[in-house]
């Protein structure tokens, strides 16, 4: 029967993704790598940011890594192509975060790991 391992994938829960960030944080206790970048947004304080959102990192490993939801969709906006300068005007993001965004996304690319 031909269709049982076409049921089998459609059936099968979903498999996370492991990005590459420009840092390596350690696996959570779901075994999923929460990808995070230190960035600087309009206070000018750098804080850890997690680049997924709070349903697929539920538990990241450093209770300081924040979720900023204009972080996440930039991050996402660059792993389709959009450059930095756009995402800054558009995420209301400095400059220099966007870059770091962009950087993370095309490492995440490149690793073959984009969503």
């Amino acid at each position: 029967m031909r269709l049982l391992p076409h049921l089998t994938k459609l059936t099968a829960p979903a498999r996370r993704h492991h990005h590459a960030t420009d840092q390596r944080p350690g696996p959570s206790p779901t075994g999923h790598i929460c990808p995070r970048v230190q960035l600087a947004l309009h206070d000018g304080t750098e804080r850890e940011y997690l680049l997924d959102g709070p349903s697929t990192c539920p538990l990241p490993r450093d209770p300081r890594a924040r979720y900023e939801p204009r972080v996440h969709l930039a991050y996402l906006l660059a792993q389709q192509g959009h450059d930095a300068h756009w995402l800054a005007r558009f995420a209301d993001l400095p400059l220099p975060a966007a870059d770091r965004l962009t950087e993370a996304a095309s490492s995440a690319t490149r690793a073959g790991h984009a969503p």
